[in-house]
C-alpha cells in the first residue's frame, strides 16, 4: 500500500511543479509580448514622448496638457534634435513663442522636418516670389500645411493665384484669410474652372473680382460649375453680360427647388412668372433676399410708396436696398418735399434709390436748406 501512496504523492507534487512552470513561462511570454507590442524595443510608451513634452513646455511655453497632446502625434521621435532645429530655424525668421505654439498646434508634423533641407528652401521660395520677410509669419500661420508641400507645388499655386489676383499685395491679403488655400488642387480644379469661365467669355479682370469677393467660387468641382453655367444659359442670360457672373454666384447658393420656391413667392406677391424671370435677368442678386424680408419690402413699396408690382419687376434693385437705412428715409424725405411743393417733377424712385447717401443729401436736402 505504501508504494501506491508514495506514487500518488509524487504525482501530485510533480503535476503541481509542472503546472507552475507552465504558467510561469506563459506569464513571461505574455509580458514580453505586451512590452514588444506597446514599445517595440522594451520602452514604456507612456514615457516615450515625455522628453518632447518637457521640451515644448520649456522652449515654447506650451501648457503641459497641450504639449502632451501634440507629443502623442510625434511618438516616433527618438530625441529633440529635429524639433529643436525646427524651433531654432523659425526663431531665426522672427517667430515668437505664441507663433510657434500656434504653428505646432495646427501642424505638429512640422517638428519632423529637416530645417535646412526642407524648410529653408520654402522660405527662400516665398522671398523669391516677392513676399517680404514680415509676410512670412502670417503667411505660414494662415496656411500651416504649406510646410508639408514640395517647393515646386508651392510655387505653382502661388503663381496661379498671383496672376489671377494681379498683385502680391492682394495675394497676401487673400492668403491671410483663407487657410484652405494650399489644399486646393491647381491642376484638377483651379485651372479647369478658369478655362471653363474663360470659354464663357469672362475676362481675367472679372475672374479676379470673383476671387476677391468669393474665393471658394473658383475652387468648387468643375462639374458643378459646368452645371451652373448650363442653368444660367437656360435662363437666357448671355455670357457677354456683366450679370452672367452674378447669376452664377447666386445660383450656386439657390438650387432649383429654392429657385422655384422664390418664383412662387413672388407670384403670390403680384408678379407673373415672366416678370419674375425678367427681374432675375436684370438683378440676379435679388434672389438672396430672405422670404420674410421680401414680404416686408414688397408691402412697403406697394402699400406705402405706391408702386405697382410690375414697376418693381422692372426695377428689382429696389428690393435689395435696406428698408431702414435707405428706402424708408428717402421715401419719407420725398413726401416732405412734395408736401411743401419743392418737387418739380415726379421722381423716378429707382434713380433716387441708387444715389449714394452724400449725393442724395446734396441733391434733395441741402439745396432746400
Amino acid at each position: 500500500m505504501l508504494l501506491p501512496k508514495l506514487s500518488a504523492s509524487f504525482f501530485r507534487r510533480n503535476t503541481t511543479t509542472t503546472l507552475l512552470a507552465f504558467f510561469h513561462r506563459r506569464l513571461g511570454n505574455l509580458l514580453l509580448f505586451s512590452t514588444a507590442t506597446a514599445g517595440g524595443n522594451g520602452e514604456n510608451p507612456s514615457h516615450k514622448p515625455q522628453f518632447l513634452v518637457e521640451y515644448l513646455v520649456s522652449s515654447c511655453r506650451f501648457p503641459p496638457d497641450k504639449a502632451a497632446e501634440v507629443s502623442k502625434l510625434l511618438s516616433h521621435l527618438k530625441s529633440t534634435e529635429k524639433p529643436k532645429s525646427v524651433v531654432d530655424f523659425f526663431r531665426s525668421h522672427g517667430f515668437e513663442d505664441a507663433h510657434l505654439r500656434k504653428l505646432v498646434s495646427l501642424n505638429p508634423r512640422c517638428l519632423c522636418h529637416d530645417a535646412e533641407k526642407t524648410l529653408a528652401p520654402k522660405i527662400r521660395a516665398f522671398l523669391d516670389m516677392g513676399f517680404s520677410p514680415s509676410d512670412i509669419i502670417p503667411l505660414i500661420l494662415s496656411n500651416p500645411n504649406v510646410l508639408n508641400l514640395r517647393v515646386d507645388r508651392i510655387l505653382l499655386k502661388i503663381e496661379v493665384w498671383k496672376n489671377l489676383l494681379g498683385s502680391t499685395d492682394l495675394l497676401m491679403k487673400f492668403l491671410k484669410k483663407n487657410e484652405w488655400f494650399f489644399g486646393c488642387s491647381v491642376e484638377k480644379t483651379i485651372l479647369p474652372n478658369i478655362s471653363l469661365l474663360r470659354d464663357c467669355g469672362i475676362t481675367d479682370e472679372r475672374l479676379a473680382m470673383i476671387v476677391r469677393k468669393r474665393p471658394t467660387f473658383i475652387t468648387q468641382r468643375t462639374e458643378l460649375l459646368r452645371t451652373l453655367v448650363d442653368r444660367v444659359e437656360e435662363l437666357k442670360i448671355p455670357s457677354s453680360s456683366g450679370l452672367f457672373v452674378w447669376a452664377l454666384q447666386i445660383l450656386r447658393m439657390v438650387n432649383r427647388a429654392s429657385f422655384q420656391a422664390k418664383m412662387e413667392l413672388m407670384k403670390n406677391l403680384g408678379w407673373s412668372e415672366s416678370e419674375f424671370l425678367a427681374a432675375f435677368r436684370r438683378a440676379p442678386l435679388f434672389l438672396s433676399v430672405s422670404e420674410k424680408a421680401m414680404r416686408r419690402k414688397m408691402e412697403f413699396w406697394v402699400k406705402e410708396a405706391g408702386c405697382e408690382p410690375s414697376y418693381l419687376a422692372l426695377n428689382p434693385q429696389l428690393l435689395m436696398y435696406s428698408l431702414e437705412k435707405r428706402s424708408i428715409p428717402r421715401v419719407r424725405a420725398l413726401e416732405i418735399l412734395k408736401s411743401k411743393g419743392l418737387l418739380r417733377r415726379k421722381p423716378q424712385l429707382h434713380s433716387i434709390m441708387c444715389l449714394s447717401e452724400q449725393d442724395f443729401i446734396k441733391k434733395y436736402v441741402l439745396c432746400h436748406k
